[in-house]
């Protein structure tokens, strides 16, 4: 049996819980990341605003309880308006749109090979693509992380967790 070349998990900036061992396990293991939902189904075009029910064509707009991307507990987490707004700054400043600078962060994150876009239109999918030919400077890939960082929970990856890792094995407790 050949060994697995790629992962697909969920990767984005408001998902970036494979961070904490998924990343480093794909490249100690030369296994390359082609995540889902670079856009967070829609959240990082800009599509969306605060406190306002999508409606209309779009996949919220059909359905605003939508699995991880429903709307209520989105609109409802400050994190996820600091990301848009960061996002749409740069956008802005770079003459481009959002979606072009959220997956060109994508794309410039370790392991990842490509990424899999879910455009519904052709000229989502024309946008999606200019940003294959985006290059973000180092210093808007470290603005955009740090806005977006990952909310662990503090166990196994936060205090409590890494407490833990050093406790000798031997013998038990």
């Amino acid at each position: 049996m050949a060994a697995p070349v790629t992962l697909q998990p969920q990767y984005n900036l408001l998902v970036r819980d494979i961070e904490a061992e998924i990343v480093s396990a794909c490249l100690d293991a030369g296994i390359g990341l082609l995540p889902w939902s670079p856009l967070a189904g829609g959240w990082l075009t800009g599509k969306y605003r605060r406190d306002v029910l999508p409606t209309g064509v779009s996949r919220l707009g059909d359905n605003p309880e939508r699995g991880m991307e429903a709307f209520k507990p989105r609109n409802a987490d400050e994190r996820t308006w600091r990301i848009i707004s960061a996002v749409a700054d740069l956008a802005k400043k770079r003459g481009v749109t959002p979606a072009e600078v959220s997956l060109a962060w994508l794309a410039a994150q370790p392991a990842v090979t490509s990424v899999i876009l879910g455009a519904r239109t052709s000229e989502q999918l024309a946008d999606n693509l200019k940003a294959a030919e985006l290059k973000l400077t180092a210093e808007d890939v470290a603005s955009l992380s740090e806005v977006s960082a990952p909310q662990f929970a503090d166990y196994p990856y936060g205090t409590a967790g890494v407490a833990q890792r050093h406790r000798k094995m031997e013998g038990g407790r």
